[in-house]
């Protein structure tokens, strides 16, 4: 029925009744000449009404001459009758001319550039390294060397794994796998010492295979090596190993804060006013060029590129420009409150780093000064440590 209707518009329809006392003969007529009717409607039992395509109307004639039946036209409607009764102004003859160049120019040009599977990686890094490997908003689709651009994108950042490029319609889709950095494991049949990842004091250590460089009781640093991979037998001389142990020390972990007394708390009033600005390519049109009423405001921009169908996007960008305004309050502290505020912001911050990790000890510093508070929070874990390298 849809297709019925579309094709109607474009190849012109009118609508008839038909009057007679043999209006069935008249539609099985119809149907066995392949003459389309829809919108059927019986209005009395001698009168319907109908659609038909216009090329269709004298056949109808000739049916209605044959079943005895009478036909009008009630109304003609589609393309070839609006061409028509808009003949003498060129405008609408010429406008939806101009309106398809316009777009199967905009078709062959990047409008917008699309970014999925970055988590660590922020939007605005991948953007930057997509633009400096040659893909921009407003170039032409026929430029975009993707394979070219894939493979300079890999060589020049470790942190991915693998980047796809797909360009439709005026949208180029980047999608990207960050890499995972793994663990450096050696094969058990591979010399390595075990050397320190982070610096600690040795509470434990338990050597299965190698030669203990450390024992408990002493501060290391970041790449000190614990076991050795070469022992030295009274018989055997020296010789290579992949060492193993389990080593666990103490690991200090400390933030540090300065909190002013006196403070100026920002909030929102409720207060708001929007307007927009509209973009076609790099021109910009403001709607409103009024400076805002309010003395203190955060501003807040949401874009938003037009686009027809999924991936057809147009070189039009509205931005939606929201004031939001501010009042300052000042606030005075007492060193109590201020003191355990700090205190309860850095342990949060600290449990977070340290999860699942045993804390042994805690340990808190406080420093009063005339206009200020500073806290500094210790927290002494104990945590394996030791990784391999491998023995030249």
């Amino acid at each position: 029925m849809l297709l019925k209707k579309v094709n109607g518009y474009l190849l012109g329809n009118v609508e008839i009744t038909v009057e007679g006392y043999y209006i069935e003969r008249f539609i099985n007529k119809c149907n066995v000449d392949g003459i389309n009717l829809w919108d059927v409607k019986r209005e009395k039992e001698c009168i319907m009404s109908a659609q038909i395509y216009t090329k269709d109307f004298k056949k109808i004639k000739k049916i209605a001459k044959i079943t005895k039946c009478r036909v009008n036209i009630n109304r003609k409607s589609g393309l070839p009758f609006l061409v028509h009764r808009y003949r003498k102004r060129k405008i609408f003859l010429v406008l939806p001319i101009l309106i398809l160049c316009f777009f199967i120019t905009i078709s062959r040009f990047v409008w917008n550039i699309e970014i999925t599977g970055n988590n660590n990686i922020s939007q605005q890094e991948i953007l930057k390294l997509v633009n400096d490997n040659g893909i921009k908003i407003g170039m032409l689709k026929s430029q975009i060397n993707t394979e070219k651009i894939i493979n300079e994108m890999r060589i020049s950042r470790d942190d991915i794994s693998w980047i796809g490029i797909s360009v439709n319609g005026t949208n180029v889709k980047v999608e990207i796998v960050e890499a995972r950095e793994k663990p450096k494991l050696l094969d058990k049949d591979e010399y390595c010492n075990i050397i320190a990842d982070k610096d600690g004091i040795i509470e434990k250590i338990n050597v299965k295979n190698g030669t203990a460089q450390v024992s408990e009781g002493d501060v290391v640093k970041k790449g000190d090596i614990l076991v050795s991979g070469i022992m030295t037998g009274k018989y055997t001389g020296d010789r290579k190993v992949h060492a193993s142990a389990d080593i666990k020390a103490k690991i200090s972990y400390s933030e540090k804060k300065r909190k002013k007394k006196k403070q100026t708390l920002e909030s929102k009033t409720g207060n708001e006013e929007k307007y927009y600005q509209l973009s076609i390519n790099k021109f910009k049109i403001n709607f409103n060029k009024k400076l805002s009423k309010f003395e203190n405001y955060d501003t807040i921009k949401n874009k938003k590129k037009l686009k027809i169908l999924n991936n057809f996007y147009l070189p039009i960008e509205l931005t939606e420009i929201t004031n939001i305004e501010m009042k300052s309050e000042q606030l005075e502290y007492s060193i109590d409150d201020l003191k355990n505020s700090t205190i309860s912001e850095i342990k949060n911050s600290l449990n977070e780093k340290t999860e699942d990790k045993e804390i042994v000890d805690e340990n808190i510093i406080t420093e009063e000064k005339n206009d200020f508070v500073e806290v500094k929070v210790i927290y002494e874990v104990l945590e394996n440590i030791g990784v391999e390298e491998k023995l030249e």
